[in-house]
């Protein structure tokens, strides 16, 4: 990427919007005059049948070139419609999309499609009724969005966000089945993804932490429950976390857990209560979580589940802005994790201490980042490594310091894309984006916010999106 070296400049004069054509022009007409005085006075006079046939040439040559940047204006505008266009037919084919993909009921499905059919029968027609489709649209997202929260136990705009951000491009009403932009292809999560965090807050990247190398974890610590009732209580739960029911993970769990106390398995004891305290941690119960959190720490000697809990510990006080004790539990964790080797682990603590230095503008933060970049780079995980690399780059954004800010932009980009993760491909380029903003290199900024809006349409972060395309239209 040729961000990384790019130091911010002026603009040139006279080329602002690439507007080549009209400094060439000035150019040449100075050039022009200038050649003109310096002759003698007797050269210049010309006869007037002369001097009719060159204006006239001139004002030829003048509504030829205006021709020609008129039809080339046309061509660029009628390429971005293209490219920000979809047709309608594409939206209705997403929407039953994203009802099968987030498991709506039978009878859910009927209702949304009772909405979708009025549209159908509408884009068919001569002159289709936007705002009757745009209204139809919104009703159906509701419901999803109504079911989603349901499911959740936590509100959801997902789905009327997605169709908020379709209505700012160009919809096309004409039914066209065949006319697919695959600018705005819709792709879908995996549902059997452990949800713990909303990722949706894009100032802060997710942490790697739970990305740890399970084969050599499993070689370490290996506990598997031997009493069968709480060994199929504990993969139950486990089940329902994955879900995301709440409720019914944590009902299983406290059954676990009273069995693991009758049968004397410390161990499975342990990681129960560290699952009830994700649980109570995932819906904000904190005072709950930090208490399962600790007594998990006091009934096992598995250094992993101690690596865990302290570092979710830390993460609670960090988030309430308690940074004594934050910091207290990610040194823990840093400490535990270097006695199974998990070098992932560490610098994620490494890089959390870093940010709470950073927030408060401590050059100390560089002591502890950098050394997560080290730790890091001894991994093959390149999703960790991005993260370390997009924390420093956070970092030297804050103490305004561009450039060193965009060369990590540059690497974590680099690192996500080998991660295959868009979604922070996306926000590393619209930070880098932002800083040539600031800088006021609007033609680079541009380049870097239509890249980043290449990567959110591969994610279901309409938000994101949103955001992307706002700033767009302000260059």
């Amino acid at each position: 990427m040729a961000y990384n070296t790019m130091s911010p400049v002026r603009p040139r004069p006279y080329l602002v919007n690439n507007n080549r054509g009209f400094a060439k022009q000035k150019e040449d007409n100075e050039s022009s005059q200038s050649s003109r005085s310096s002759q003698p006075q007797s050269q210049s006079l010309v006869s007037p049948h002369q001097a009719e046939a060159n204006n006239n040439k001139n004002r030829q040559q003048q509504v030829i070139d205006s021709k020609a940047s008129q039809q080339s204006a046309i061509a660029s505008r009628d390429a971005n419609i293209k490219n920000a266009t979809i047709n309608i037919a594409q939206i209705l084919k997403d929407f039953r999309s994203t009802a099968k993909a987030i498991g709506a009921s039978p009878e859910l499905t009927e209702d949304v499609n009772a909405y979708l059919s009025l549209i159908e029968k509408q884009v068919l027609k001569e002159n289709p009724d936007s705002k009757l489709i745009k209204s139809n649209l919104k009703n159906a997202s509701s419901l999803l969005d109504n079911y989603i929260t349901e499911t959740l136990n936590r509100p959801s705009k997902v789905v009327e966000n997605w169709i908020d951000a379709l209505f700012l491009q160009q919809i096309n009403y004409k039914f066209n089945d065949d006319e697919v932009n695959p600018h705005f292809l819709v792709k879908f999560p995996n549902q059997n993804k452990d949800d713990e965090k909303n990722s949706s807050n894009e100032d802060e990247d997710e942490d790697e932490n739970d990305n740890e190398d399970e084969n050599n974890q499993s070689k370490k610590s290996l506990n598997i429950p031997t009493d069968d009732k709480l060994k199929a209580l504990f993969i139950q739960a486990k089940k329902y976390v994955y879900a995301n029911n709440s409720q019914k993970a944590m009902e299983l769990f406290k059954e676990a857990l009273e069995r693991a106390v009758e049968v004397s398995d410390n161990e499975t004891e342990s990681k129960v209560l560290y699952e009830i305290g994700k649980i109570y941690d995932k819906n904000d119960y904190l005072a709950q979580a930090l208490t399962s959190y600790n007594k998990s720490l006091s009934t096992t000697k598995d250094i992993s589940v101690k690596t865990k809990a302290h570092y979710s510990m830390a993460q609670i006080y960090d988030d309430i802005s308690q940074f004594e004790p934050a910091i207290n539990h990610y040194m823990s964790s840093i400490s535990y994790a270097g006695e199974n080797e998990n070098l992932i682990a560490q610098s994620t603590s490494l890089t959390r201490i870093g940010n709470i230095y950073s927030d408060e503008y401590r050059k100390e933060a560089f002591d502890f980042l950098l050394e997560a970049e080290l730790i890091a780079s001894e991994t093959k995980n390149a999703k960790a490594k991005g993260y370390v690399s997009s924390n420093i780059a956070n970092a030297y954004n804050k103490i305004n310091e561009p450039q060193s800010a965009l060369k990590y932009y540059s690497t974590a980009v680099k690192e996500y894309e080998e991660a295959q993760s868009p979604h922070k491909v996306a926000i590393n380029y619209k930070r880098a984006a932002e800083i040539m903003q600031d800088f006021k290199n609007p033609k680079k900024a541009k380049s870097l916010f239509e890249k980043a809006l290449a990567k959110a349409r591969q994610t279901d972060d309409v938000q994101l999106m949103t955001e992307i395309n706002e700033a767009l239209s302000m260059i």
